[in-house]
């Protein structure tokens, strides 16, 4: 029964990146059975205007004038460094001010009770200020969150480590990371003041999330890390499939084992890396049979291309493929490092950019995966026979069965009742 006398009117903000959008959907996918109580509108990219229709949400489209413009800024043609990262924050500060701008007519036309943003969504925080209207912050990568404390990331995947020299390179780390921040936005000073944003607050804490509520789409049990904002909340992992269009897969029963391998949706400049790896191992492994997906949803119904004992395809669905498999090898992508803990399957993985590196360390620290350079032939070998050759995962499959203990959207359903009846 609704205790409201209206309808609590929620607006999700998300840029069109399957790993942002996707999960912070399925977080509110639950929600829409309570017509009565929610009425939920999603804000995104051109470019996801039909996958959010499909899932049966109301959508309004940012910068519709601008079609390629999200894609452009995101999809680099190699590995990020700190001068393509200020690249892309100059392009996205451009952005910001006709954004703003949308949105903020968007709430006028349609105001929000409250707001459910994913964390690189940085305008509709602003705007929320603004407007005084509460908003929660969604985030699948916890650990983006600056460290305090502990090994950061972003700098190559650290280890924690004990003792005086690590807590040093800790310390030294941290502010690197914090003061290259400074100096971006020491350079674009201008615009941002246009913004009225600064970039910490009187806790010195990032003020690109909520300062009321922050959920955690990951689990606790893979972090390492305890030194978070006394606002946020681990509401568990987001990465069902939202769709059952992928093409099927059937397992060839005639080979011994099946691997799957993918880089995800998003590392365009990477698809022939792993398609090389993949050649290569199904040459050292011919009683294996390696299944390449190369993470192209508009491309899912394109012809299997089978050779021999590697057969690649043009997108598989997580939930499709990985009940059906042994092993993966990934790139340490968010949805499918917890794809790999929900279906109790060990990993390899190869990070490529961004938090990869950082995934790969806490997977290896929880013993559900085994991590392998992308440059070395040979450590991605070793990696593989590693793995092929361990006869037990007892934590994985103990993180498998936690897996199945959170209920985001639950959780979030508690923090927008909090937060409206004037919870801080």
């Amino acid at each position: 029964m609704n205790i409201y006398k209206e309808k609590i009117k929620i607006a999700v903000v998300a840029p069109p990146f399957s790993g942002h959008l996707y999960p912070i959907l399925e977080l509110v996918i639950p929600l829409l059975r309570e017509k009565d109580k929610y009425d939920i509108c999603i804000y995104t990219g051109f470019h996801k205007e039909e996958v959010v229709k499909k899932l049966g949400f109301p959508v309004k489209v940012l910068l519709k004038d601008k079609p390629d413009v999200f894609e452009k800024i995101s999809d680099t043609e190699r590995q990020t460094n700190p001068v393509i990262a200020y690249r892309q924050f100059k392009e996205n500060l451009k952005l910001m001010p006709e954004i703003i701008k949308e949105t903020e007519n968007f709430f006028s036309e349609r105001r929000p009770d409250i707001v459910l943003v994913d964390f690189t969504a940085v305008p509709a925080g602003i705007i929320c200020k603004k407007l005084n209207i509460p908003w929660i912050t969604s985030i699948p990568t916890p650990f983006a969150i600056e460290s305090k404390t502990t090994a950061p990331a972003y700098v190559g995947g650290l280890y924690p480590r004990d003792g005086f020299f690590f807590k040093l390179r800790d310390k030294l780390a941290r502010n690197i990371i914090r003061n290259y921040k400074k100096l971006i936005c020491l350079i674009l000073r201008k615009q941002i003041k246009e913004l009225s944003f600064t970039l910490y607050n009187e806790k010195g804490e990032e003020n690109i999330y909520s300062p009321y509520s922050i959920l955690a789409l990951g689990m606790k049990e893979f972090e390492f890390r305890d030194d978070f904002p006394e606002q946020f909340i681990w509401a568990g992992p987001c990465c069902s499939s939202l769709f059952k269009d992928s093409i099927k897969f059937e397992k060839d029963k005639k080979y011994k084992k099946t691997v799957f391998m993918t880089n995800g949706t998003h590392l365009k400049w990477a698809k022939k890396s792993m398609t090389d790896v993949a050649e290569e191992l199904s040459k050292l492994y011919p009683e294996f049979l390696f299944v390449v997906s190369l993470g192209s949803y508009l491309e899912r119904n394109k012809k299997i291309i089978k050779e021999n004992n590697l057969h690649i395809y043009h997108y598989l669905d997580y939930d499709e493929v990985l009940p059906k498999i042994d092993y993966v090898i990934h790139h340490g992508g968010t949805g499918v490092l917890y794809s790999c803990i929900k279906y109790n399957k060990p990993a390899v993985i190869i990070p490529h950019d961004y938090d990869q590196f950082d995934y790969a360390v806490r997977a290896d620290l929880a013993e559900i995966g085994i991590p392998a350079k992308l440059k070395s032939g040979k450590s991605i070998i070793n990696s593989f026979e590693k793995m092929i050759q361990r006869k037990e995962w007892n934590n994985l499959g103990k993180m498998s069965k936690d897996f199945n203990k959170y209920s985001p959207d639950e959780v979030l359903k508690k923090e927008i009742d909090r937060l409206l009846k004037g919870g801080k």
